[in-house]
Order: structure tokens, then sequence, then C-alpha cells
């Protein structure tokens, strides 16, 4: 634990340093920190990551460049900071590591990010809590939280307890333009995705813009029909949002399902490098980062009542809810390994 603490703080200090070079001399501190993210990453899913990003940026006219232009210019240091400390340090670093081992020792799959009702039709806050108490045990420090209700306090706090975590907090236009920026000003481990109403997602953005939030849009995208997302028109309006990212969400409550074309096409445009944010499809990004990790696939999440949801639907049975078992014991069921590292059938 020393150890982790005093890497975190190493690094710290030089994300800092490279934040003010980056204001001074952009281009060339981008291609510096991706170097030296290279030399200090551990992990596998790191590597590969800034080995693309590293590629990337070899084209001088990429729109990337602007993208982190935008973001050290435009938003809170301390929340680009923390952000990018607990994805790339705590989850991708830590958390992956523990993943491969638990996964090892006790044989079910452990998914690096969990979906879950968030607000106050939500999951119940001391579930939310034991939920993330129990997902950063076994190195999961990711969390999609869909808005399910305005955020308490209460939320809040879990939110602020928990601050080696990364949260993705999905939510309308009329939330961001009511109370809810008052209640996250002081909350540094979250990132914003506001959906995509072309009537109000302007004016959300210019209000998470002047609070130097870190944010993007998400888009609920039916099973026909995802033409639309990738034209150059809704291209051309997600970049104008100043938004970071643009996450592509199954309109299907808590589907994993991979979708083919939606699959390809974001990952077209991302190596197309022509509009500054990032694109990527929940359902083939999130299991694809999870095979990187782990070398096999693992989506959960849980709703309001605490039933968890896997790749197959909806697990009825009480022993698979958050709210009266152990998280351990509900992975064991539902995403228990069928062979062990050795080949064989587990028991």
């Amino acid at each position: 634990m020393k150890q982790e603490i005093l890497a975190r703080t190493i690094i710290e200090t030089m994300i800092n340093k490279s934040l003010r070079d980056i204001e001074r001399d952009p281009d060339r501190s981008i291609r510096n920190l991706i170097d030296l993210g290279i030399n200090f990453a551990k992990g596998r899913f790191q590597r590969e990551f800034l080995q693309v990003l590293q590629e990337m940026m070899q084209n001088e006219q990429s729109a990337y460049y602007t993208l982190v232009k935008n973001l050290v210019s435009g938003t809170d240091h301390r929340r680009l900071k923390t952000m990018g400390m607990n994805i790339g340090f705590q989850a991708c670093t830590v958390g992956a590591t523990m993943i491969r081992e638990y996964e090892d020792r006790f044989l079910f799959n452990i998914p690096w990010i969990y979906q879950v009702d968030f607000g106050s039709s939500g999951l119940p806050c001391k579930d939310l809590d034991k939920l993330i108490r129990q997902g950063k045990e076994l190195g999961t420090f990711v969390y999609l939280l869909n808005s399910a209700g305005p955020a308490t306090d209460a939320h809040i706090a879990v939110m602020k307890k928990h601050g080696d975590c990364a949260f993705v907090l999905l939510v309308t236009a009329e939330e961001i333009l009511g109370d809810l920026m008052d209640s996250l000003k002081n909350i540094h481990n979250c990132l914003i995705l506001v959906e995509n109403d072309e009537d109000l997602v302007m004016e959300a953005a210019d209000e998470l813009r002047k609070h130097a939030f870190l944010y993007g849009t998400y888009a609920l995208c039916p099973d026909a029909g995802g033409e639309r997302y990738f034209t150059p028109a809704y291209l051309d309006q997600t970049a104008a949002s100043g938004a970071a990212f643009l996450l592509l969400m199954p309109d299907k409550r808590f589907s994993f399902r991979e979708d083919p074309f939606r699959r390809d096409e974001t990952g077209r445009i991302r190596r197309q490098q022509e509009y500054p944010f990032i694109p990527m499809d929940f359902a083939s990004d999130v299991q694809r980062i999870d095979r990187v990790i782990s070398n096999d696939s693992c989506a959960v999440a849980f709703d309001a009542e605490g039933y968890v949801y896997t790749e197959t639907g909806k697990w009825q049975d009480s022993s698979c809810n958050i709210r009266s078992s152990d998280l351990k014991d509900i992975l064991n069921k539902v995403t228990k390994k069928s062979k062990n590292p050795n080949g064989k059938d587990s028991v």
C-alpha cells in the first residue's frame, strides 16, 4: 500500500508539471506526456492504449491535439488530474492487477466497471456504498451511474467518500440546468455525460464549460437506425458542444449486446481523428477493455432494487441482489468461469 501511495504521489507531481507545460507548448508537451506514460505503464491495457495514442500523435493534424488543448485550458485541473489518476493508475494499474489475481484465485470474472441506477429512485445509498466498497476490494474502481431521479446530498457524499474511484454520471440537460452542478461543485472524481437532446444540450454544455467541469455527451441508440450517430451533422453538433467524449448506449436498459455496426463505426471515427472528442460504444468498448485486462469479457449492472444484470439478462434470485448478498457471492454465481486456468472444468 505504501508503494502505491508513493507511486501515485510521484505520478501526480509529474502530471501537475505536464499540465503546466501543455499550456506553454501544447503539441510537444502532449507527446512528452504520452512517452512518459509508456515508460511508467505496467499493465497490458495501459501500454496498448498509450502506444495507440503515440501512433495517433504522429499525425500533426490530429484533432486530438485540439481535444487535449481544450481539456487543459477549459477544465479544472483538479478534475483532470483526479479522473486521470483514478482511471489510469487506480483502475488500470492497481485495480487491473487485483482483478487478474482474484479471478485466478476465485475462478469467477470481475468487471472493471459496474453500471448502477443512481439517484433518489436508484439503488439506496447504503447499498450503493456497499457495492462500491466491495467492488474496490476486488479491484473495480470505475462506476457508470444512470440518473434515476435527483441526486441527493447522501448520494453525492458516497461519491466523495470513494475519492479513489472514477464515476461516470449520465444525466439530462435539465438536471444540469437545475441544481446538480451546485451539488457536484466540490466533486473532482466525476465525468458528466449529458443526454444529447438537441434543444438543451448546447445550453447545458455552456454551463458545464463555465464551471470548468469535465464533460461529454451520450445518446441512447436503438438496435436499428444507428447511422445518424455517425453523420457529419451529428458529429459536428457534438464537436460544437465542446464535449470531450461521445458515449453511445443501447436504448434497451442494461443491455450488453454488442452491435457490430456501432463498434466498427466508433473505431473508424477514432482512427480518422477528425473530431476533437473521443467516441465510444459502451457495449463493445467496455467488454473489449475487460478482455484486455483479464482475457475474458464481463459486463455487470445493478438496478434500483439491487438485482444484478449480465449479458444473459436479469438474475431474479434473491441471492443475486446486492441488498441482501455480498458482491463476491453474487459474482461467484453469475460470472463463474467454466474452466480454470489449467483448462479443467472449475468446481
